[in-house]
């Protein structure tokens, strides 16, 4: 009955956990995020590498893989958003293009008076 209950442990080495992350990295890369899903990861990684990656602590590395390629990507979407907010609250608010477009050619001109008049 020990026997049975016993669980068999398995050493992964730095090598082999590297190969796994690397390979749901590149899974997860050429995928769309809205579809993509752990264990679709998992499953295609298990593939690649001729694995079984749906037990532990293979499963672990993988979640973890997935996790952290996450975490990069929404911190990267915040960023972008960040970097566009003012021009994002103007087009929510129904003020985008058009009066930009406007407000360029009206200091376009200007410059160009400008410039003549000192000519």
């Amino acid at each position: 009955m020990e026997e049975e209950a016993r669980e068999e442990v398995v050493v992964i080495d730095k090598d082999l956990k590297k190969k796994i992350k690397d390979t749901v990295n590149k899974i997860l890369k050429r995928s769309s995020l809205y579809q993509i899903t752990e264990l679709k990861a998992r499953e295609e990684a298990s593939s690649e590498l001729d694995l079984d990656l749906s037990k532990d602590p293979y499963k672990l590395i993988v979640r973890e893989a997935v996790e952290r390629f996450v975490e990069k990507a929404v911190m990267a979407i915040e960023s972008e958003v960040v970097k566009h907010h003012a021009q994002i609250v103007q087009d929510v608010e129904g003020g985008g293009s058009e009066k930009s477009a406007k407000k360029k050619k009206k200091n376009k001109n200007k410059t160009k008076k400008e410039d003549s008049a000192t000519a």
